[in-house]
């Protein structure tokens, strides 16, 4: 069993990479779990189950989850992991969103707005189309430079 060093969760199992209560990566250096609280962009909701929830892992371990209605994904969350111009990335970029117990992703596209982003959205390599998409874990999410990975 794992303990988080955040919440102190201690029904975390060995191969849990997350913590079940909180969401902090529980394999991440203990080093940086323990010198440093959960990073502002991780968003835990009090009755949230993590081990089915989606998130996106961003490259300095950051965490964007995935609520059970969408998450529209766009230049406001990521402009600060990019090393081009942050206008590369779309407002509203892409959606990720829950149904029938999957995840899809879909470019640009929300309940207000019904258009891909200028800029593309690829996954594991190739551009979406304007369909919607299903992501299984460990897909690869790339807008502009930013790379995700998305878990379950």
């Amino acid at each position: 069993m794992k303990i988080c060093t955040v919440c102190n969760e201690r029904e975390n199992n060995d191969d849990e990479r997350f913590c079940t209560s909180c969401g902090l990566e529980l394999n991440a250096p203990s080093n940086v779990i323990s010198d440093h609280p959960p990073s502002k962009n991780i968003e835990i909701e009090s009755n949230s189950d993590f081990k089915t929830q989606g998130k996106l892992i961003l490259h300095d371990h950051d965490i964007l989850l995935i609520d059970d209605s969408q998450r529209l994904v766009g230049r406001t969350d990521l402009k600060k992991y990019t090393k081009k111009d942050e206008k590369s990335i779309s407002r509203s970029h892409f959606t990720i969103y829950k149904k029938d117990e999957k995840y899809f992703i879909k470019d640009g596209v929300t309940n207000v707005q019904n258009k891909p982003s200028e800029n593309h959205t690829i996954v594991n390599e190739e551009k979406l189309s304007e369909n919607e998409r299903e992501l299984k874990n460990g897909d690869k999410i790339l807008v502009s430079d930013v790379l995700m990975l998305f878990e379950v």
